[in-house]
């Protein structure tokens, strides 16, 4: 089979297609699009980027998460902390606690690892894989300053 000529084949009947809407469509009044588009020129428009609200709050949240894989007590003072600022939620707060509990080092390999168990629910791995990825993103975010 000719890959070339299957894709040509295909793109003709796209183009002739097109074509066909287009030529049927109504008459177009070129005096309403040049007079819209000639206001457009005229217009100084420019770009912006506003951050989200959860995106601001991880950003401020930088001072909270130095140092929060450094033990235990550290772990859970900072998720506490990012609970309250909204950051995390009630199902992260569980996974929190297992992971407090079970994993034998703070790092995102051991959390990882643990999510990869196969003793653990579907429910528990969801939980635990959700707070993961959010805690990497923070510390991306952040600068990797969790661990320091």
């Amino acid at each position: 089979m000719d890959i070339q000529n299957n894709f040509s084949g295909l793109r003709d009947i796209f183009q002739g297609r097109y074509s066909t809407n287009i030529s049927s469509s109504a008459p177009v009044n070129e005096s309403k699009h040049s007079s819209i588009a000639d206001e457009l020129q005229n217009r100084d428009i420019k770009d912006s980027f506003t951050p989200s609200l959860e995106y601001s709050k991880i950003l401020d949240a930088k001072d909270i998460v130095k140092g929060g894989l450094k033990d235990v007590d550290s772990f859970i003072s900072m998720t506490q902390t990012l609970k309250k600022e909204n950051i995390l939620n009630s199902d992260d707060m569980i996974a929190v606690d297992f992971l407090a509990k079970e994993s034998p080092k703070l790092d995102f390999d051991a959390f990882n690892k643990i999510i990869k168990n196969d003793n653990l629910s579907m429910e528990m791995k969801g939980l635990i894989t959700t707070l993961v990825q959010k805690i990497e993103m923070i510390d991306y975010l952040s600068g990797g300053v969790m661990a320091a």
